[in-house]
């Protein structure tokens, strides 16, 4: 009965053990990443972070200033791939997507607009931006804009429970 006390205690411990690493390893990586983001796109300052998830991994997106002051967009792969950077004035903003997402879609909802990275028909990566919403007959949609001249691209709906 003691020896089994004592392998709970000993489970018990290792499982608090590794959900600490877990979490602190998730809290770590954006820091890592901005980091890499400063070093490898020339970034001098941060000012937002975005998640992005899409069909070839997982991004953290920085939207910040380089040396020369301007806007630009790092988006940094959380595990392989290239760092891919633009300066803001090279794509569209969030507001003319939300303003052709409005057009086409009619949205209930606007939940988030997005910049991410997807991969076309070629099996080229495509920058993007990602527009999450609730369409009129409560489906959750995700529908895909070129970050480049804000031309829709392609959707994909869900239907509610």
């Amino acid at each position: 009965m003691r020896i089994l006390g004592i392998i709970l205690v000993l489970v018990f411990g290792v499982g608090i053990w590794q959900a600490f690493s877990f979490y602190h390893s998730i809290n770590e990586s954006p820091d890592q990443l901005e980091e890499k983001a400063k070093q490898v796109a020339g970034l001098n300052k941060v000012d937002e972070t975005i998640h992005y998830h899409g069909t070839n991994g997982a991004y953290v997106v920085f939207k910040g200033k380089d040396k020369d002051e301007d806007d630009v967009y790092s988006w940094v792969p959380e595990k392989k791939g290239s760092t891919v950077t633009k300066k803001a004035d090279e794509g569209v903003t969030s507001n003319v997507v939300k303003s052709n997402l409005t057009e086409r879609f009619s949205p209930s909802k606007i939940i988030s607009i997005k910049p991410g990275i997807e991969v076309n028909q070629e099996g080229k990566e495509v920058l993007v931006w990602e527009a999450t919403f609730v369409d009129e007959n409560d489906r959750y949609t995700f529908a895909y804009y070129y970050f480049s001249n804000g031309e829709y691209w392609r959707s994909r709906s869900i239907k509610q429970s």
